[in-house]
């Protein structure tokens, strides 16, 4: 083709054109990167992005929620902490994140009791919860206490050697009492010889293991608060079920069963006695949706539900192991299974819970009780082994109608190590230490001796 003056201006022209076309998508490209923001997560399950129960949670929120991040600069959880809580922004505008330099702020140290760096401060209408190490979880789980509306009183029988949630003693409930306090709920104890009622705004009372039996006038009373709706959680341990209360056990159609709950197992964490009751798998319930760890019950009872679905719908959420059996049989010596006849083996019932729905004047409700054959796995000296805190406060969500505040469990990562056989690593050795290396050196060998014979 000739290339004459026409010619040339024609292609100047389409290059000009070409050039200034593809400047303006690149100028378009980029002011939709500044008013939309597409990722992908590209990780096997989506560990870097929100669960759905968080991201339901935050496209809730109806007010703005405000949170604050304490972290220097030069802190590398300050930015990790801002991709957290952007994944929340990206899903609700109303959340409103500010990270400080804790130097410059020693008023709003004081203020939110900020005691090392990292720690973040959500505030919702006029409510606040301080973080500290946040992970999703603890996030979400924060903002669905800010949420909660009302108060959650809970009430603890006492007058009959129960657990006291405001003891200290390695038997007693304190530190629990402490964690259910800082989830938001109100503890109060009750004894009913002092008031001989039940207060109305009690969202459930809770019998953890009487010493002494119960009167029964205080049977009545407890007997009609369950008939009028009231919600229950009843500990009960072996050897304290006293005549009188068998009242209540009748009224729930719940029967125990004699002797302690022997679980072999109980030495593989190098206990020395056997009468801990071990529970692993748990049975599909909400209270034990997201308990992956092991829970311990020290000297459990098993029971039983002998009652139909018309008056209560019974679900177990805490079964003993199939090696476990209840030993009615002294607790010395060598224990074997079956050397009496009463003896039943496992899995045993630990813990069941009864509901139904019952009708009041705002319209139908449910009624939610729960019965454990063990008040020790809650105490001081107990709760902070394996699953034990996490199982009780979800027994406490459950009963206080809160499914919502059941921990989310933290995603696992699965794709972030490579397990290899032995067969598989000795491979991988042969190749990179012998195979790769009489390689090169063949192929050094063959290009010297190539070479040489030209």
């Amino acid at each position: 083709m000739m290339m004459n003056k026409v010619v040339r201006l024609k292609i100047r022209l389409q290059s000009t054109v070409f050039l200034i076309l593809f400047l303006l998508v690149m100028g378009l490209l980029a002011w939709f990167s500044q008013l939309y923001s597409v990722s992908i997560d590209l990780t096997k399950n989506q560990r870097n992005s929100l669960s759905p129960e968080s991201i339901r949670l935050a496209q809730s929120l109806e007010q703005p929620l405000k949170v604050t991040i304490f972290a220097t600069p030069s802190n590398e959880m300050g930015s990790m902490l801002n991709q957290l809580f952007q994944r929340y922004q990206d899903q609700q505008p109303l959340i409103q994140v500010e990270t400080l330099n804790p130097d410059l702020y020693p008023d709003l140290l004081r203020q939110y009791d900020i005691r090392q760096e990292a720690e973040v401060v959500i505030e919702y209408q006029d409510r606040r919860e301080k973080i500290s190490l946040a992970t999703e979880s603890r996030v979400t789980n924060s903002i669905q206490r800010l949420l909660r509306q009302g108060e959650r009183w809970v009430v603890f029988l006492q007058g009959h050697g129960e657990r006291n949630p405001y003891s200290d003693a390695n038997h007693d409930f304190s530190e629990f009492a402490t964690r259910l306090a800082s989830k938001g709920y109100n503890i109060e104890n009750l004894n009913l010889i002092e008031t001989s009622s039940i207060p109305q705004n009690t969202d459930f009372l809770v019998i953890a293991s009487p010493q002494m039996a119960l009167l029964p006038g205080e049977l009545d009373l407890l007997i009609r608060y369950i008939e009028q709706g009231g919600n229950l959680v009843w500990l009960a341990d072996p050897g304290t079920i006293q005549s009188p209360i068998d009242r209540l056990a009748d009224a729930l159609a719940i029967e125990f069963l004699s002797g302690v709950i022997v679980d072999p197992n109980s030495r593989l964490l190098g206990l020395d006695r056997v009468d801990f009751a071990l529970v692993a798998e748990y049975p599909r319930h909400p209270i034990t949706q997201n308990v992956t760890s092991l829970s311990l019950y020290p000297q459990a009872q098993a029971l039983e539900y002998h009652g139909n679905e018309t008056q209560w719908q019974s679900l177990n959420f805490l079964t003993s192991g199939d090696s476990s059996w209840n030993e009615t049989g002294e607790m010395e010596g060598e224990i074997k299974n079956g050397d009496h006849a009463d003896e039943i083996n496992g899995p045993l019932n630990i813990g069941l819970t009864l509901s139904s729905t019952i009708e009041n004047s705002s319209g139908p409700s449910e009624q939610r009780i729960a019965v454990l054959g063990d008040a020790d796995f809650l105490s001081n000296h107990y709760l902070g082994n394996g699953a034990n805190l996490e199982l009780g406060l979800n027994l406490f969500n459950w009963l206080s109608h809160d499914d919502n505040l059941i921990s989310i469990s933290p995603r696992a990562a699965p794709d972030t190590r490579l397990t290899l056989s032995q067969t598989q690593q000795l491979g991988i050795a042969i190749i990179f230490l012998f195979v790769l290396p009489l390689l090169l050196a063949g192929s050094g060998i063959f290009i010297w001796l190539k070479r040489r014979s030209r």
